[in-house]
């Protein structure tokens, strides 16, 4: 190569050393402020008594909320979901569920089940403002007084969404994940905050902290039974880790700053304010954009409209989540997760770094773009510049080795004291045996599953950027 060139070449790899240094240095500032503030919340609200939810279990005035259920050939766990559905503890509340165009016999299995009467000719549609997939019937259960079912024709989950948004009656709507089991004071624990609200104030959107379980464990809806993560696998083992520091670092973290945004928790079970998503239009019908994008509308229509709406995250478990039990499975996830994270990011690119949208515009989404999309990215391109540097004998090979140690042993030991400190601040029994492989699994994990998983999220990232071809949707993967 010409000397020229290669002196170019030297120049480029050495400006992007300095980048890649200062993003380094960004990144762990910012995880480590986060955690101290997460930590600092969490130990606060440790020694709340968890019976002070109680007292709304029969109250009147909690405000009313329709639970919206999409389903599609689901007719071995139906029953069986609806029967969860139905058993939670709260005022007032109703469940629709949603056929989109089962091809196999779950209309049927409903109608058998719960007797379902038409009503169709009584719905108030709300209006939405855009068009949805035809609806072949509207029921009512003799059996169960809150069960709503609608028939409709296959639109997509968030087609489906919005025609329970239009037949829904009370003032609160909240999505349910087709792989969510929800606790049994659920509705209680993510309406609280709604009726702690001052005068003034409005909650528009509540996420709260998810559970996990293990693959087929679907009949456990108690948080303090620890039965359904018990599970020999690996795979639910480094998940566990995962969810633990996403919750503290993505969760209550962002939240202590009052930075609102819900992550992907939306997805599984997150309550809207109704009058607000209709302002707003509604759910997106590409299924590729999440719930993230919808709580980025909410919080740009607030704005725009210069009302304060607040979007709460609250530490309690509020549900389980059956997640991936196979890599493929997993890599499925975390390929459809990083589409709709770029896909929602890009929908909203109006609001990056835009000060009229405060801390949305200039901190939360701006944080998401350089650690969760572009992380990745970034760590990858880190380890060829080292090898490119190493080669064009740039760097020296000594100080690389320690560094890579010294990033290596933060993420671990950051991975470590998130378990531990959970473990510590945690209502749940945990065994020593539990623990122990826990702290275990997750001084390992910088080495091997990270870097597993950045290969899917990068794939996903250049699938939604058109560069790859998408691969056919899986239907089992989880949160996503």
């Amino acid at each position: 190569m010409d000397e020229r060139w290669i002196e170019m070449l030297r120049s480029f790899i050495l400006a992007c050393y300095e980048g890649m240094f200062m993003y380094l240095v960004l990144a762990i500032v910012m995880c480590s402020v986060l955690v101290v503030a997460a930590a600092r919340t969490l130990i606060r609200g440790r020694d709340l008594d968890p019976l002070q939810y109680h007292e709304m279990l029969d109250e009147e005035l909690a405000p009313a909320v329709s639970l919206l259920v999409p389903v599609r050939n689901s007719e071995d766990t139906i029953v069986q979901r609806i029967s969860c559905l139905l058993d939670i503890q709260y005022a007032r509340y109703e469940v629709i569920i949603i056929n989109d165009g089962s091809e196999d016999g779950t209309m049927r299995r409903l109608k058998e089940t719960y007797d379902l009467m038409p009503i169709q000719s009584k719905v108030h549609y709300s209006r939405l403002g855009q068009e949805t997939a035809q609806i072949n019937g509207v029921y009512q259960s003799r059996l169960h007084h809150r069960l709503i079912v609608i028939d409709k024709a296959y639109g997509g989950r968030m087609d489906s969404l919005n025609v329970g948004l239009k037949i829904s009656q009370y003032p609160y709507i909240a999505s349910v994940g087709p792989h969510t089991v929800l606790e049994r004071d659920a509705l209680v624990k993510i309406m609280k905050p709604v009726m702690d609200a001052l005068p003034g104030e409005e909650v528009v959107a509540c996420s709260g902290r998810v559970d996990l379980m293990a693959p087929g464990n679907t009949n456990h809806a108690d948080s303090t039974d620890n039965g359904a993560r018990r599970t020999g696998s690996t795979l639910f083992v480094m998940q566990t880790i995962e969810y633990v520091r996403a919750f503290l670092i993505s969760g209550v973290g962002l939240v202590r700053y009052n930075i609102n945004v819900l992550l992907f928790t939306a997805e599984v079970f997150g309550v809207f304010k109704k009058n607000r998503v209709l302002e707003v239009g509604g759910y997106k019908r590409d299924d590729q954009v999440a719930h993230m994008e919808l709580v980025m509308r909410l919080q740009k229509h607030m704005k725009q409209i210069r009302e304060r709406g607040r979007i709460i995250y609250i530490p309690d478990p509020i549900c389980r989540v059956e997640v991936p039990g196979t890599w493929r499975q997993l890599c499925r996830q975390r390929i459809g997760w990083h589409m709709q994270l770029a896909s929602s990011l890009w929908t909203q690119r109006s609001m990056i770094f835009n000060p009229a949208y405060g801390w949305m515009g200039m901190v939360s989404i701006p944080y998401f773009i350089l650690i969760e999309l572009l992380g990745p990215v970034l760590e990858l391109g880190a380890i060829l510049l080292f090898i490119a540097g190493i080669g064009l004998q740039l760097v020296d090979i000594n100080l690389c080795i320690i560094l890579a140690l010294l990033l290596t042993l933060y993420g671990s030991l950051l991975s470590a004291s998130v378990v531990m400190f959970e473990i510590w601040c945690s209502r749940k029994a945990y065994t020593s045996r539990e623990v122990t492989r826990l702290l275990v699994y997750a001084c390992t994990e910088t080495f091997w599953f990270r870097p597993l998983n950045n290969i899917s999220r990068i794939n996903g990232m250049l699938q939604a950027m058109g560069l790859r071809k998408a691969e056919e949707k899986d239907s089992r993967h989880g949160l996503g």
